[in-house]
């Protein structure tokens, strides 16, 4: 099956995690609402921190709504400027406890990201010291070594030890990656031994975090701001208490780190009472808004949701756009109908699979519409 026979540039049906989500399903005013948060987050913006829940009915669309925002942030780099991380679950280790959340959320953003920021807070330290010596009357001069620490003294103290761990951060043989990931001892002066607690994990990513969005000189930042987006956390009201404490702990800890800057959103498959129920208070009261509801689709809200995903994966040129082919209008009706629970991932795995077997199974060639009779039939729909 070649997806350019049927005028589509490649699967419009994703339904793996790493997936961007380029059109967003359902309610338009939650969605202007969720990227109001986004962009407020930011430097350019109000840039206070944000600390929000999301919840819904299961399959009610929540990991799509994650990932829509997630794909905004990353797809948009000259909008927003920033790091964005999605989480499918806050188990990432059969252990659950932050400092493990923290260790594969260092390991997501990767070692030549942090590279790359380090190279950064290295060029901007490097202008303030050239700086600094020429306002001396000592910019010729080739060492300039003496200014680096007048340079790190007008930094705020709790910025200071990540801006210098940071700023050798590309330098031949370090290990600073290696540190903030988890696996290896700080090879420097800067923070003391391994990161092998869920404090110690809390406070280096908060450092971490703060230090990418901070002014480092004015109006001058790595990033402008950064989100944690943590899907399914219904899981921590699976997991012992001792474990999920560990977490929610750990969660306080960043967020008391960053009240600027930050963004973290949290899906829970759960009615606000247990969320409550649940969730310890010291986080509760950290939230910046009134939970956020994400409701499942109704049939129409579904069809134009179809059509826009089919729209966006269209090759250029076509005459198909704004219909549903390879789908006919009715061949839709029955996937829509056929699901008593509308979310984006049924309707990609339903869709996926009535095209798929439409072609293999009834012939479906380019130029045909699939029919509500094959779709039926396909569906097992009598």
């Amino acid at each position: 099956m070649k997806f350019e026979d049927f005028d589509l540039r490649q699967d419009p049906f994703p339904i793996a995690p790493e997936s961007s989500v380029v059109n967003w399903a359902g309610d338009q005013e939650i969605r202007d609402e969720l990227v109001d948060i986004v962009k407020g987050v930011r430097a350019r913006d109000i840039g206070v921190s944000e600390f929000v829940v999301v919840h819904g009915e299961f399959g009610a669309g929540k990991s799509h709504a994650l990932r829509y925002l997630r794909t905004e942030i990353c797809d948009n780099p000259s909008e927003y400027n920033s790091l964005a991380i999605y989480l499918e679950r806050p188990r990432v280790a059969n252990k659950l406890n932050f400092e493990n959340l923290a260790h594969y959320i260092m390991q997501s953003i990767g070692r030549e990201n942090v590279a790359s920021y380090s190279a950064n807070v290295k060029s901007i330290v490097d202008q303030l010291v050239n700086e600094l010596a020429t306002s001396k009357g000592m910019g010729d001069t080739r060492d300039k070594g003496s200014f680096y620490e007048e340079v790190y003294s007008g930094f705020r103290d709790s910025d200071r030890s990540m801006i210098k761990l940071l700023a050798r951060g590309n330098d031949q043989g370090n290990k600073v990656f290696e540190f903030l990931s988890g696996t290896a001892a700080c090879d420097g002066s800067e923070y003391e031994g391994k990161i092998d607690s869920d404090f110690m994990a809390a406070k280096v990513l908060s450092d971490f975090f703060r230090v990418l969005t901070v002014d480092l000189r004015p109006d001058v930042q790595v990033r402008e701001s950064v989100y944690l987006f943590i899907d399914e956390c219904e899981g921590l009201f699976e997991a012992k208490s001792s474990e999920s404490d560990l977490v929610f702990s750990g969660l306080r800890e960043l967020i008391n780190g960053l009240p600027y800057r930050f963004g973290i959103l949290m899906s829970f498959t759960a009615a606000t009472a247990l969320i409550e129920a649940v969730m310890p208070n010291h986080l509760l009261k950290r939230m910046t808004r009134p939970y956020i509801e994400i409701p499942v689709l109704d049939d129409h809200l579904a069809k134009d949701f179809l059509r826009s995903q089919l729209d966006f994966y269209r090759v250029d040129g076509s005459a198909h756009k704004g219909t549903f082919y390879p789908f006919s209008e009715e061949a839709v009706d029955v996937i829509i109908e056929h699901e008593v629970g509308l979310t984006p991932r049924v309707l990609f795995i339903n869709c996926k699979r009535v095209f798929e077997r439409a072609i293999r199974r009834h012939g479906l060639e380019r130029g045909d519409s699939i029919s509500p009779e094959v779709t039926r039939a396909i569906l097992g729909i009598a």
